[in-house]
């Protein structure tokens, strides 16, 4: 069951994220103006989360891993939590402001542009924020330690990378920046020693990228 589990996440995921990357940029440079039908992606993405959590979950029992997820909350767990969705979101402001439309990710391909595009997507990120957490910042995590001899930087830096790749759909650039947000996601596990805390990150930055970048995204790729 765990080397299953660790067969999908470590190597399956990411190579499917960069096939998808593959295949998007090749109906890029087929079709002028290429639109995708996002609600299917979103079924999608909800039914391998959820199939993988479980999965995780199956391994967890099998382990006798204790995963929290619950958080211990206090000023500076709070604190940091803002503080590092601040700085998330400054850096992705930054970096949509400096890229001068030259950002191959095909993100501007997986945002919702309606009403019920929007609605399945909150949904679609909030069982990403659960399950993805969950997953890497709790399972993934936990294998790693105990294969590592409980040297947790060395986890938490193999597990952001895996978590990365994951992401490969969204291209290169996209893969770098993450691993830098999974090692704030696995610093806030850390300090509030549960899984909460950073899945309400993790879905609160998700929004915010919608609310505040969405429609510049868009634009630059389809002006």
């Amino acid at each position: 069951m765990t080397l299953f589990f660790l067969i999908l996440v470590v190597a399956a995921m990411p190579f499917l994220a960069a096939l998808s990357y593959r295949n998007i940029k090749t109906l890029e440079t087929e079709e002028s103006n290429l639109q995708l039908k996002k609600a299917p992606v979103y079924f999608q993405s909800m039914v391998m989360q959820t199939g993988l959590a479980f999965l995780a979950y199956r391994v967890t029992a099998t382990e006798g891993f204790r995963i929290a997820l619950t958080a211990k909350i206090s000023f500076s767990t709070i604190a940091v939590s803002i503080l590092f969705l601040t700085a998330s979101l400054s850096l992705a402001y930054f970096s949509q402001r400096n890229n001068k439309n030259q950002d191959k990710s095909t993100l501007q391909y997986l945002l919702p542009e309606n009403g019920t595009e929007r609605i399945l997507w909150v949904l679609a990120v909030l069982v990403a924020a659960f399950c993805e957490e969950y997953i890497y910042r709790g399972v993934l995590y936990e294998i790693i330690v105990q294969q590592a001899g409980g040297k947790i930087w060395a986890a938490t830096l193999l597990a952001a990378i895996v978590f990365g790749f994951g992401h490969g759909t969204q291209g290169e650039r996209a893969v770098l920046q993450i691993i830098p947000f999974a090692i704030g996601f696995h610093i806030l596990a850390i300090m509030s020693e549960g899984l909460l805390l950073p899945m309400v990150v993790h879905f609160i930055y998700n929004i915010c990228v919608e609310l505040f970048f969405g429609k510049k995204i868009r634009k630059q790729q389809h002006p």
